[in-house]
């Protein structure tokens, strides 16, 4: 893959995944703006912009984009690289790839295309990105616990923006948990972070796995029980990028 082409992903990542808001916050009227000028800065077809960005959406949920086939390596690579960052962080990046910038920091340009090129290889990635995973799954588990308290009843709690290593608290005498996962269709792989994981080896049976699949037609939800002592997932090591500003011993002796 040339090096515009792999720097684009990074650009297309961001547009799946802050929509609206990222195109307005680029400085773009509508979709069709963005991709022509994305396209004329970086030195790609205006079609590949627009078919790298819907590449991304399946784990976003804003379009359907490309959920019927597995996500390839390299693109599995930016969104493993990115998941952790906000949108400005993000956006940053952004406007260096896209003013040029990038290309005179070759350290972070190198980084940049190393996270693409370590997983653009021949063959599919490791696990697949069926669908939306995320807010219409949990949306649904939030009804569903609502009506038929399941997997165990009790006051439910949101926790998906503590960074807990699970979406939702359930409490009774105890405390219980619940990591949901969504599929677009029947059945599907799934992705846990380290820190979700790790939670549940911790909380035993105490945490429970629920998956949504169909999410998009006729959902339908599973719950595992301790799903660390039934699952058997293959650990990934990944890059994460990080954007830091570092400054000089030099500069701080001025």
């Amino acid at each position: 893959m040339e090096e515009n082409h792999k720097l684009t992903l990074y650009v297309s990542y961001y547009l799946s995944r802050f929509n609206e808001e990222g195109l307005s916050n680029l400085g773009y009227s509508t979709w069709n703006d963005a991709f022509d000028d994305i396209a004329e800065k970086l030195n790609v077809k205006k079609h590949s912009v627009k078919n790298w960005r819907d590449e991304f959406d399946p784990i976003h949920g804003h379009r359907a984009g490309w959920y019927q086939r597995p996500m390839s390596p390299s693109r599995v690579r930016v969104v493993r690289a990115l998941e952790g960052l906000e949108e400005e962080e993000i956006r940053s990046l952004v406007v260096d790839i896209l003013n040029n910038s990038i290309k005179q920091d070759t350290d972070n340009l190198e980084e940049l295309l190393k996270v693409v090129s370590d997983g653009d290889k021949k063959g599919n990635s490791s696990f697949i990105l069926r669908g939306p995973t995320g807010r219409k799954a949990e949306e649904y588990f939030i009804k569903h616990h609502k009506q038929y308290a399941e997997p165990i009843g009790g006051t439910l709690t949101d926790t998906r923006d503590k960074g807990c290593g699970y979406d939702f608290e359930i409490k009774t005498t105890e405390s219980y948990y619940v990591e949901v996962k969504g599929l677009a269709e029947e059945s599907g792989g799934v992705l846990f972070t380290n820190k979700e994981w790790e939670s549940a080896k911790q909380a035993q049976d105490k945490y429970y796995l629920a998956i949504v699949s169909k999410i998009n037609t006729t959902p339908e939800i599973k719950f595992i029980q301790n799903p660390a002592s039934i699952l058997n997932p293959k650990k990934n090591i990944v890059t994460t990028i990080q954007i830091q500003w570092s400054v000089s011993a030099n500069e701080l002796n001025q």
